[in-house]
C-alpha cells in the first residue's frame, strides 16, 4: 500500500513539475520582453543616451523582414505541401524509427532554411503525433526525435541569411552579402547536420517486429489526411516570387534597393496571386514575436550606444594577437551568451563587435567571420530549452499531445528532459564550427 502511494506522490510530482516548466515556458516570453525593455531604458539613462536618438538606429529593416517572411510561410502553408511532404517521408520511413528520425529531422533542416522555423515546426507537428501516437514509443526516442527537430530548425534557420533571426541581422548589417553568406554558411550547416542526424539516429534502436504496427500507423496517418488537396498552381506562383526574391537579395546591392524593401514587394505579389487564386489570405501573425524581436533590437542598440562592446572589442583585440584565436574567444563568448539568454539577444547583442572587427583587422575574411558569429549562436540556442526560439513553443505542443509510452504513461518533454541532449548538441555544434574556422581562416 504504502509503495502504491509511493508512485502515485511520484507521478503526481512529475505531473506538478511539468505543469510549472509548462506554465513558466508560456509567461517566460513576456517575461523576457519586459526585462529586455526595462532594462535597456535603465541603461540608456544611466549612461545619458537620449532614447529617442537610439530608435533613430533601431533596426526596423530586420524587424520588417521577420514579419513579412512569416507571413510568405504562412501564405506557402495554406497550399498544404508542408504536410503532403511530412506524410510522404512517414511512408518512405515505413514507421522505422531510425528513419523517421532522420528523414523529419533532415526535412526540418531543409524548411527552416527558406521559411520560418517556429511555422515550419507548428506545420509538421500534427502529423508526427498521429504516427508517434500510433508506433510503439518509449520516453527515450520521444525526447531524442525532438532533440533533433529542435536543434536542426537551428542549424537550417542558420543556412541561410533569412532562415532566421540572427542570420537576418548578419544580411542587413552589411559585412557580408546575400549570396556570400548563403555559400559559406550553407554546406557548414548542411555537415553538422547531417553528423547531429548520424549521431542521434545510431541512437535509435532497429526494430526487431514483423512490422505490422508500423504499417498499421502509415495507414492510420493516410486515412487522417486522405483528403487533402494540394494547391500545385499557387504554389508554382509562390515558389517562383521566393526564387525572385532570392535573386533580388543576390544581384541587387543593398544600397539601391534594402532587402526588407525586396520582402516587402515579393510578399505583395505573392499576396495578389493568392487573392487571384481564391486561396484564403492568412495575414495573422503571433504578435508576441514581433514584441519579442523588437525588444532584442532595442536592447542591442542601448548597448551597442553605450560603448561596453566597443571597450570589450578593443581589450581582446589588445589581448589576443592571434586571428584566429580571436574569433574563436568571440564565438565561445557569444555561444555561451546565446545558450543562457537565448539566441535574440546574444545575435542583437554582440553584433556591434562583429561588425567592428570586419571593418577593422579581419576585413577580408568578413565572409568567415559573419559565418562562425552565427554557428557561435546556433551551437548556444542548442543549448538550453529556453535558448532555442521554438523551444517552448515545442515542449508544450508535445506535453499536449498525448504521448504515452508502452505502459500508457503519458511521456513529458521539457527542460529536464532535454539537458543532456542539449549539452551533445552544443558540443557538436561548437566544435564543427571551431574546426572550420581553424581550417579557413
Amino acid at each position: 500500500m504504502n509503495g502504491l502511494i509511493g508512485v502515485q506522490n511520484s507521478k503526481a510530482n512529475r505531473i506538478g513539475k511539468s505543469s510549472l516548466f509548462s506554465s513558466f515556458g508560456e509567461s517566460a516570453g513576456f517575461f523576457l520582453i519586459a526585462v529586455m525593455f526595462i532594462v535597456g531604458t535603465l541603461v540608456a539613462i544611466g549612461f545619458n543616451l537620449p532614447v529617442k536618438g537610439i530608435m533613430a538606429n533601431y533596426s526596423y529593416d530586420v524587424l520588417v523582414i521577420l514579419i513579412v517572411m512569416e507571413l510568405f510561410t504562412n501564405l506557402i502553408a495554406e497550399t498544404g505541401i508542408m504536410q503532403l511532404i511530412a506524410i510522404k517521408i512517414a511512408e518512405k520511413s515505413k514507421g522505422q524509427k531510425r528513419m523517421c528520425l532522420m528523414l523529419f529531422g533532415g526535412m526540418m533542416f531543409l524548411i527552416s532554411s527558406c521559411l520560418n522555423n517556429i511555422t515550419a515546426v507548428m506545420m509538421i507537428l500534427p502529423i508526427v503525433f498521429v504516427l508517434l501516437k500510433t508506433l510503439e514509443v518509449d520516453r527515450k526516442y520521444v525526447c531524442t526525435f525532438f532533440a533533433v527537430i529542435l536543434a536542426l530548425s537551428n542549424t537550417g534557420g542558420a543556412a541561410s541569411p533569412v532562415g532566421d533571426f540572427p542570420a537576418i541581422v548578419i544580411m542587413t548589417s552589411g559585412i557580408t552579402s546575400f549570396l556570400s553568406y548563403l555559400t559559406h554558411a550553407f554546406p557548414l550547416f548542411a555537415m553538422t547536420s547531417l553528423i547531429l542526424l548520424v549521431l542521434w539516429g545510431i541512437s535509435v534502436k532497429k526494430e526487431k517486429d514483423d512490422g505490422a504496427i508500423r504499417e498499421l500507423a502509415i495507414a492510420n496517418l493516410k486515412s487522417q489526411y486522405k483528403n487533402m488537396r494540394i494547391r500545385y498552381d499557387v504554389l508554382v506562383c509562390l515558389g517562383i516570387v521566393f526564387l525572385g526574391m532570392f535573386l533580388a537579395w543576390s544581384i541587387i546591392p543593398q544600397s539601391i534597393i534594402p532587402p526588407e524593401i525586396i520582402a516587402v514587394l515579393g510578399y505583395v505579389v505573392a499576396m495578389v496571386i493568392c487573392s487571384l487564386k481564391k486561396i484564403r489570405v492568412h495575414q495573422g501573425m503571433e504578435f508576441k514575436s514581433v514584441l519579442t524581436i523588437a525588444s532584442y533590437l532595442f536592447f542591442a542598440e542601448v548597448v551597442s550606444e553605450s560603448g561596453l562592446l566597443r571597450i570589450l572589442a578593443e581589450y581582446l583585440q589588445d589581448n589576443i594577437s592571434s586571428p584566429k584565436l580571436l574569433v574563436m574567444a568571440i564565438m565561445f563568448i557569444t555561444s555561451i551568451i546565446a545558450g543562457i539568454f537565448s539566441a535574440g539577444p546574444a545575435a542583437a547583442a554582440m553584433m556591434p563587435i562583429i561588425v567592428e572587427l570586419c571593418n577593422g583587422p579581419l576585413n577580408a575574411q568578413s565572409d568567415w567571420i559573419a559565418v562562425a558569429y552565427a554557428a557561435s549562436i546556433c551551437a548556444g540556442s542548442s543549448l538550453f530549452m529556453w535558448s532555442a526560439t521554438a523551444g517552448f513553443i515545442l515542449s508544450g505542443k508535445v506535453n499536449k499531445a498525448g504521448i504515452v509510452d508502452g505502459g500508457e504513461q503519458k511521456i513529458t518533454w521539457g527542460i529536464r528532459e532535454y539537458l543532456k541532449y542539449g549539452i551533445v548538441n552544443y558540443v557538436v555544434q561548437i566544435t564543427i564550427a571551431m574546426v572550420a574556422i581553424e581550417l579557413v581562416l
